[in-house]
């Protein structure tokens, strides 16, 4: 329920983007803390920031912090020097060393698009590229980290600080608006909320509905963390939010629970929301445009990457290793295979949830992806599918040397586009498809013969060609392309001597080296 929700969401927060007084498009660091160059943009009103550890998360968040002027801030708190304090005594052989950086923003602002920079050479200074009588926009920014109340030495001097404060304590109800925000994602109910505050310490106190009264020395980690999340947000207006490691402390339903919360208070109060996480659960809260991969090579680089899909984001965050993954190129290929493996699962009883299939952007990314699973310890639980037409090309090499091993590259079957072998296979067994499609074979072959004429002589290449003439005739039939491109591979993969056997022979033969080594 919760995710269609969620799906349903993700068009309105992106068409919600131009709409926006401000939105802070783009950030390119330069020499901040050991990054050479890099660029992230972002598109969504509501973005999360993944990657491995240093990989840059944190320092992309902090950059953003710097981006505008805030009202109200105390002075220094949204500047570099701050977020990017220097350990440099007037005496001693330990101090940070000093490069030169830069830190460029991109906005979009009430009076149209602006730049600004961040350089540091002695200090830091702002430059408009040149722009007479710029000035650094205004923004309301908040910059929260979920962190937990646990260490003891934390929690000694947070009650020394108001049992033993100078000044009264000051009592702050949390509103409506807050409480109401925490308990859509909290097991509670809440008559009161209150902030105590002395001599600069805060503590929570909260009195359930219930009867239950408590102070936030008492509370979970979870619950205090999103007390005090919603206590900072809930009420800001066309403000940039930033949020560090967004699921510390949170179970991953209460994961998603803020993720949709973020989203919709994005919607009603005009926030750009910028989280950073680990969790594969708050990734796929948000849209697949709305994600932002950081990873750094061998190296040292830092650099944004494709935005990894399904079976790529899963293996990265540590969700495949129970399951052998194929990845493909497209949809097409996906449902290609999926028309085989209805016939191999019969033979071979695996069940399905131990093969998954997802597809990426292209040939040309595999390498990368070949690298990033061999990282991080995922790379025995892949097989890369290439499409036929990929053969003698050079890609399975590729594929390989960036693994650092011998990886199982297998081919779709035929020597063309899937599009171009789904076609002429369906020439060859129009009979055996149409029975599957319940239509007469007679009709079908009737059909494919006036979509040939029609494209005859078009000027595309063939595999244009071979999608468009599926697509059109899918449609009448009330097929999608997907399922039309299943049917006739596991027709084909059914037939003795048929073209998908060489397919099978492989996948069977990965398949049980698979599950001999790992199940």
């Amino acid at each position: 329920m919760i995710e269609r929700h969620m799906r349903k969401l993700w068009d309105r927060v992106l068409a919600k983007r131009p709409h926006m007084p401000h939105f802070l498009t783009q950030i390119r660091l330069q020499g901040v803390r050991g990054i050479e160059d890099l660029e992230v943009g972002f598109i969504s009103p509501v973005v999360v920031i993944a990657g491995g550890n240093a990989s840059g998360k944190s320092t992309v968040l902090a950059a953003a912090a710097c981006a505008y002027q805030v009202p109200g801030a105390r002075h220094g708190d949204f500047l570099p020097a701050t977020q990017f304090a220097d350990y440099r005594p007037r005496k001693g052989n330990y101090r940070d060393a000093r490069a030169s950086a830069t830190i460029e923003f991109e906005y979009s602002t009430p009076d149209g698009g602006r730049a600004m920079r961040w350089r540091r050479a002695s200090g830091w200074r702002r430059t408009f590229y040149g722009r007479r009588n710029a000035s650094q926009p205004e923004r309301p920014v908040h910059m929260h980290v979920m962190r937990n109340l646990e260490d003891p030495l934390e929690v000694r001097d947070l009650v020394a600080g108001m049992m033993r404060g100078r000044l009264a304590t000051q009592e702050r109800p949390l509103t409506l608006w807050e409480r109401e925000f925490a308990e859509k994602m909290l097991p509670f109910r809440y008559s009161e909320v209150v902030d105590l505050t002395r001599d600069g310490s805060s503590l929570l106190f909260a009195r359930q509905k219930r009867g239950a009264a408590y102070s936030e020395l008492h509370m979970a980690a979870g619950e205090r963390a999103i007390l005090r999340l919603s206590q900072k947000i809930a009420h800001l207006r066309d403000a940039l939010v930033l949020i560090d490691e967004v699921e510390a402390g949170l179970h991953p339903w209460v994961q998603q629970l803020l993720m949709l919360q973020l989203q919709q208070l994005s919607l009603q109060n005009n926030l750009q929301v910028i989280v950073t996480t680990h969790s594969p659960v708050v990734l796929e809260s948000v849209h697949p445009l709305a994600r932002v991969f950081l990873d750094r090579d061998a190296q040292g680089r830092v650099a944004t990457v494709t935005p990894y899909q399904d079976v790529v984001q899963d293996a990265l965050y540590g969700r495949a290793r129970n399951a052998i993954s194929l990845l493909c190129e497209d949809d097409a290929a996906e449902s290609i295979l999926q028309g085989v493996f209805d016939v191999l699962f019969l033979r071979l009883r695996i069940r399905r949830e131990s093969v998954r299939i997802g597809r990426d952007t292209g040939a040309s990314e595999f390498p990368g992806h070949a690298a990033a699973f061999s990282k991080f310890g995922q790379i025995d639980n892949f097989v890369f599918v290439l499409d036929g037409d990929r053969r003698d090309t050079g890609i399975v090499d590729k594929i390989r040397d960036r693994a650092r091993r011998t990886v199982p590259v297998l081919f779709l079957p035929g020597e063309d586009a899937p599009e171009v072998w789904v076609w002429k296979t369906m020439r060859r067994r129009t009979e055996a498809i149409a029975a599957q499609l319940h239509i007469d074979a007679a009709e079908l072959a009737e059909r494919m013969s006036r979509l040939d004429a029609v494209y005859d002589l078009a000027s595309e290449g063939p595999a244009a060609i071979a999608k468009v003439k599926v697509r059109n005739l899918a449609d009448p039939m009330g097929w999608d392309v997907t399922d039309l491109c299943q049917v006739v591979a596991r027709v084909e993969a059914g037939q003795v001597g048929g073209e998908c056997q060489a397919l099978m022979r492989e996948l069977e033969r990965v398949l049980n080296q698979w599950r001999e080594e790992y199940v």
